[in-house]
């Protein structure tokens, strides 16, 4: 299980620098949206949300990346990686595959570094 989540831990670091830089650069165009998608995209768009998230991931491929605080960037990733998934099963489903991979490797980086996590779900 070891090797699943460095080799998950460094996907998902590889995956993080692409977007997170793609935030402020943006060097990568999506497909278009419509409707309620459109709308969600056009209002974080416009607001610091996305700019905030591409911190969020750059910081998180760094600690991925030099095996630092792993804990602590799984926390940060999961709750986005998340609403990534449920934004694209709800508004997108055709665009879901790079939401599930992200979210598949978030788990599989908590998942294997467990140990970290005992105190958030201790009931002592």
């Amino acid at each position: 299980m070891q090797k699943v989540t460095t080799v998950a831990q460094y996907l998902l670091a590889l995956m993080l620098v692409i977007f997170g830089l793609n935030k402020f650069i943006g060097f990568m165009t999506f497909p278009p949206l419509d409707g309620f998608a459109a709308d969600y995209m056009n209002v974080i768009g416009g607001s610091y949300i996305l700019k905030t998230m591409g911190i969020i991931y750059l910081a998180g491929a760094v600690m991925l990346i030099l095996n630092k605080a792993v804990g602590l960037a799984a926390v940060l990733l999961a709750p986005i990686a998340f609403n990534a998934f449920m934004f694209h099963l709800t508004l997108d489903p055709a665009n879901i595959a790079g939401a599930a991979i992200f979210l598949v490797l978030t788990a599989l980086v908590i998942i294997g570094n467990k140990d970290k996590f005992q105190g958030l779900v201790s009931s002592s």
